[in-house]
């Protein structure tokens, strides 16, 4: 919470503004609007492009595998596992953080918002919630 107050600080003192309010607040919803929409986001996620989501959950990290099935340590996922959702969402991180100087343990308590985005790697399309200002 002291990073994401400081980050605004920062941001009203070089006149810049405050983010905007997410359009999908995943904190704000009950259990079963909460599965429902993260399993929709899922499913259609180019219905949801270019749109600010919130969400807390739990700190995981996916590793990516390289062409010969080994692990890729420059290929890390970072995911916010929502348990009442029984599900995850990828997200991106804004600015230069490295895992795992910069993250919280493993499962530690996260909230994160971003915007959902689709990327490509290797010529696979992904989806995450990119950019992110997470808070830990």
């Amino acid at each position: 919470m002291k990073r994401l107050a400081a980050a605004l600080f920062l941001l009203a003192a070089l006149g810049i503004p405050a983010p905007a309010a997410a359009d999908i607040d995943l904190t704000a919803m009950g259990r079963t609007m909460l599965f429902a929409v993260v399993y929709d986001i899922k499913n259609n996620p180019e219905n949801y492009l270019g749109r600010r989501i919130k969400m807390t959950g739990q700190f995981a990290i996916i590793q990516g595998i390289d062409a010969q099935g080994q692990p890729d340590p420059d290929k890390i996922f970072y995911n916010c596992v929502i348990p009442l959702a029984q599900n995850s969402l990828e997200f991106g991180v804004a600015g230069e953080l490295y895992y795992p100087e910069d993250f919280p343990d493993l499962e530690a308590p996260i909230t994160v918002e971003g915007v959902y985005e689709k990327y490509e790697d290797n010529g696979t399309t992904y989806y995450r919630v990119g950019q992110s200002a997470i808070d830990f």
